[in-house]
């Protein structure tokens, strides 16, 4: 098999990180004997914690058979004007990176968020005469219309709705993390035929030497979020979920929230204007500690708004890892893809909706422990037959493969 050099651009993905997607790829295509640059960022998105010293503006540097390329960007927090140089900033920095890096790559992976940065690997892919791979882990520009961040009369939103046209059209392949990503690449001016569905998976070693559930044999039940709080994100119908089960006495479960985000201050606020005493708020944690926390859980939920934005279909990243844990799952959403229903691991809600959370959260306390635990193994099994990122790197392999065929034929 041909040994590939492959350039991953990201902008908010860091190895070992809170977001792992591009690490966990290149880390299998590594292990499958290609050699992998990834790009991102020094400052994180979610801790908002620069790596490089000041007088650093970029670093290059191995870590699990990875080069990593650190880029020094624009420091921001939230979603303004800060955020959209630091994006800026990204594309230049790789821009810099791939003039000093004097081999000729044979593919370079390109996200669509941000569009900037895709771009920028388009560009990069010409210029050292590579094969270009778009990565859609989410549509931009529609869904931030569909989040209330640009009007589709803005100016912004031409351009990249441009971009992302473009990119569709000059890709060899597409790599879409979403499943129903076809059609509106059609709409597009796009060939979906480029199109393969390579989701978010498990790596399996993070979940091993922990002991197995118990069902949830002791009261209180822990019930956990881990997530961003973002736009997207409905973490305040658990909080509200919250506030029921205290008013009606219900001393049966205690939440855990996790996580970082926009969202986030509001959600406390309520939570303190309601004085709630069942509720506990953590810092966002590393994608290596995610395993070991949701072992103190005995439920996961997964809670989003009733927003279009899905109507390409759902990838959590948090719902594969939920169900690797092997607890049992509450999904409030709406999606024409569900996983927890596919799987059976646990119950699905209408979104936004804390009295059907209150009634899941109700339908699982009636349960025995080793009902829960059924449950939470029927997650497990589900993951570990479509979602171990061992088959899938295999799947990215292939596609990366005939991008690069293509791109010589």
């Amino acid at each position: 098999m041909q040994r590939m050099n492959i350039w991953y651009l990201s902008a908010y993905d860091q190895p070992r990180g809170q977001s792992s997607r591009t690490y966990d790829f290149s880390r299998e295509l590594v292990k499958r004997g290609h050699q992998v640059t990834m790009f991102n960022n020094s400052y994180c998105h979610w801790t908002h914690v620069e790596r490089l010293s000041p007088n650093e503006k970029w670093r290059i540097e191995e870590i699990d058979g990875i080069r990593v390329v650190w880029l020094r960007t624009i420091p921001y927090t939230g979603n303004g004007w800060g955020r959209g140089a630091n994006m800026l900033s990204n594309a230049w920095r790789s821009t810099q990176v791939a003039r000093i890096l004097s081999e000729k790559p044979d593919v370079v992976i390109g996200p669509s968020v941000p569009l900037g940065t895709g771009w920028v690997a388009w560009k990069i892919a010409r210029r050292k005469g590579a094969a270009f791979v778009f990565e859609v882990r989410d549509v931009w520009p529609i869904s931030l219309v569909d989040n209330g961040v640009l009007s589709m009369r803005s100016p912004v939103y031409h351009a990249f709705r441009f971009v992302e046209k473009f990119l569709y059209r000059n890709s060899q392949r597409i790599s879409a993390v979403i499943p129903f990503l076809f059609d509106h690449v059609s709409d597009s001016d796009g060939n979906p035929e480029k199109v393969a569905w390579i989701p978010n998976g498990v790596n399996f070693e993070r979940f091993t030497g922990f002991e197995a559930y118990d069902g949830g044999e002791r009261l209180p039940l822990v019930v956990m979020y881990v997530g961003g709080f973002g736009a997207a994100h409905d973490v305040i119908t658990i909080v509200r979920s919250a506030k029921i089960l205290q008013q009606k006495g219900n001393n049966a479960f205690r939440f855990v929230i996790v996580g970082d985000g926009v969202k986030r201050h509001e959600c406390k606020r309520e939570a303190s204007i309601n004085e709630l005493t069942n509720l506990e708020f953590r810092d966002c944690v590393a994608k290596s500690d995610v395993p070991r926390l949701q072992m103190e859980s005995d439920i996961l939920i997964a809670s989003v708004t009733d927003s279009s934005i899905y109507r390409f279909g759902m990838n959590l990243n948090k719902l594969v890892d939920y169900f690797a844990s092997g607890r049992p799952v509450i999904f409030s959403g709406n999606a024409p893809n569900d996983p927890v229903a596919e799987s059976g691991a646990g119950f699905s809600i209408p979104p936004e909706n804390p009295d059907a959370m209150v009634e899941a959260l109700e339908r699982l306390l009636e349960m025995s422990p080793a009902e829960r635990r059924e449950m939470g193994t029927r997650g497990r099994r589900y993951v570990e037959n479509e979602f171990d990122m061992r088959v899938l790197a295999e799947r990215m392999e292939s596609l990366l493969l005939q991008a690069i065929k293509d791109k010589e034929s």
